[in-house]
C-alpha cells in the first residue's frame, strides 16, 4: 500500500513522534510510506533521526515563506479566511501524491485535514487520527477564548463530512464527536490507541551515579512539555509535602517556566530539573515511579503514560483524557488516579499517593507487575493491523461526497 501521512510540523509532542513511529512502523510492515511535513520551521530533525530516518520525509515548497506567512498573518488579523501558505502546501502535497501514487493519505490534526482533503480532491481517501485540537476549539471558541482559527465549526463540518475514516484515541473524544457532530460522523468513528516501540538506550544506573542517586533510594519523575497545565509545580509540592527521606523527584523537560521553577525549588538538593531529553525512556527507567498530574484541556492520550507503562513503573496521575483507561486493563491497575475538581489535582492528595508507594511495597510491587500488562494495549502490531484495516476499508469504500453536507 502507497501510504502518505501529513502533518503540519515535527517537533517535540505526543502526535508528531506518533507520526514518525507509526511511518517507520508501516515501513517496517512492507507498505510504501512517504512523510509530508507542511512547515520547514521549528523541525526537529533530531527527533526524525531517532524515531524514522529511513522513511522518505519531504517539505511543502513555500516560496518567500517568510514574506507568505506575514501576509497570512495580516489576513487572519483582518478576518479574511484565505492563507497562501496553504495554497501553495495544497499544490505541493497533489504533486507528491502524483508522483508516488498514493493510495490514502492519513492527516493528523485540523488544519492538516482541510488541506489534505483539498489537496485529494476525493479521488484518494483521507483518514485522521484526533489529537485533541477539534474539542480543545470548540471548548474555546464557545468560551469565548481565541483560537487560531477563523470559521472553525463550518471548517470541522466539512473535514468531518469528507473525512473517509476518524480515529479518535480517547472516549471523551468519541462522545464530543457524537454529541457535537452525530450525523457526519456516523458510522466513521473507531478507537484505535497509539502504538509504541520504544526501547531505553542506557542502563539505569548510569543516569542515579549522575545525579548521585544511590541504587536503594526512591526515585519519582515526570516528562512532559513545559508548561504549568501538565502538573509541574502540584507534583513538586506533592513531593516536598511528603517529606519523607532517600526519595528523589526527577524533572524531564524544558522551558522558561520550568527554568523559573528551579530557579524558585533551587534549595530542594532531592529535587532534579534535567532540561529536555529526546530520549525519555532512559531516564524513565531509573524511576520508580511516574507522575502526570495534568489539567491540560487537551489531554487525550498522554504519551509519557504509555512510556512510564513501557518501563515497567507504576504511575500517578490525573483523570484528565484517557489517562485513567491507560493504567488500568481487565481491573488491574497500574497505578493511582487524582481526580480533577475544579481545574485542579489536590496536592494533599498526590502527596498521600505518592508516599503509599515510596513506603508500601505490597501496593507498589502490585502496581509494578500490572504496569507491563497494561502496556500490552499499546503494542504497535496491534496498532499497524487496525490502521491497516482502516486504510483498506477506506479504499474499498471510496465514493465522491459534495464539499458541503
Amino acid at each position: 500500500m502507497n501510504i502518505l501521512l501529513a502533518t503540519e510540523v515535527i517537533h517535540p509532542g505526543g502526535a508528531e513522534t506518533f507520526v514518525l513511529r507509526l511511518s517507520r512502523a508501516l515501513q517496517q510492515a512492507g507498505h510504501n510510506v512517504q512523510i509530508f511535513i507542511f512547515y520547514k520551521t521549528g523541525f526537529n530533525e533530531g527527533l526524525y533521526k531517532t524515531f524514522a530516518p529511513d522513511v522518505p520525509l519531504e517539505f511543502a515548497a513555500i516560496p518567500a515563506e517568510g514574506l507568505v506567512s506575514k501576509i497570512d498573518s495580516l489576513f487572519f488579523k483582518l478576518k479574511i479566511d484565505l492563507s497562501l501558505r496553504s495554497i501553495f502546501i495544497r499544490k505541493s502535497l497533489r504533486r507528491k501524491i502524483k508522483e508516488k501514487r498514493i493510495q490514502v493519505i492519513h492527516s493528523h490534526l485540523l488544519k492538516s485535514d482541510t488541506i489534505c482533503l483539498a489537496a485529494a480532491n476525493d479521488q484518494i481517501p483521507v483518514v485522521t487520527t484526533i489529537h485533541g485540537d477539534y474539542l480543545q476549539f470548540y471548548t474555546k471558541l464557545h468560551a469565548g477564548i481565541a483560537i487560531p482559527l477563523l470559521n472553525y465549526e463550518t471548517r470541522a463540518a466539512n473535514n468531518l463530512y469528507r473525512l473517509a475514516h476518524i480515529v479518535c484515541i480517547s472516549d471523551k473524544q468519541i462522545r464530543f464527536f457524537k454529541e457535537k457532530f452525530g450525523a457526519i460522523t456516523k458510522g466513521k468513528l473507531s478507537k484505535i490507541y497509539n502504538g509504541y516501540d520504544g526501547v531505553p538506550s542506557i542502563v539505569p544506573s548510569s543516569l542515579r551515579q549522575s545525579l548521585k542517586i544511590p541504587e536503594d533510594h526512591f526515585v519519582f519523575g515526570m516528562v512532559s512539555r513545559g508548561i504549568a497545565e501538565k502538573g509541574w509545580e502540584p507534583a513538586i509540592e506533592a513531593f516536598i509535602k511528603m517529606q519523607q527521606q532517600d526519595t528523589h523527584l526527577v524533572l524531564v523537560g524544558e522551558s522558561d517556566y520550568l527554568d523559573s521553577l528551579k530557579a524558585k525549588y533551587a534549595v530542594h538538593q532531592n529535587i532534579h530539573f534535567i532540561g529536555h531529553s529526546d530520549k525519555p525512556l532512559d531516564w524513565i527507567q531509573m524511576m520508580n515511579a511516574g507522575l502526570l498530574p495534568t489539567t491540560y484541556m487537551s489531554e487525550s492520550l498522554p504519551t509519557v503514560i504509555i512510556e512510564y507503562l513501557c518501563c515497567g513503573i507504576p504511575v500517578i496521575a490525573s483523570d484528565a483524557g484517557e489517562i485513567a483507561n491507560m493504567i488500568q486493563l481487565n481491573g488491574k491497575q497500574a497505578g493511582i488516579i487524582i481526580p480533577i475538581r475544579n481545574n485542579s489535582v489536590s496536592v494533599d492528595e498526590l502527596s498521600n499517593a505518592m508516599k503509599l508507594l515510596a513506603t508500601n511495597p505490597v501496593e507498589y510491587d502490585t502496581y509494578r507487575a500490572n504496569a507491563n500488562y497494561c502496556y500490552t494495549q499499546f503494542d504497535m502490531n496491534k496498532c499497524i493491523e487496525a490502521y491497516c484495516t482502516v486504510y483498506n476499508d477506506a479504499i474499498d469504500n471510496l465514493q465522491p461526497k459534495t464539499i458541503t453536507p
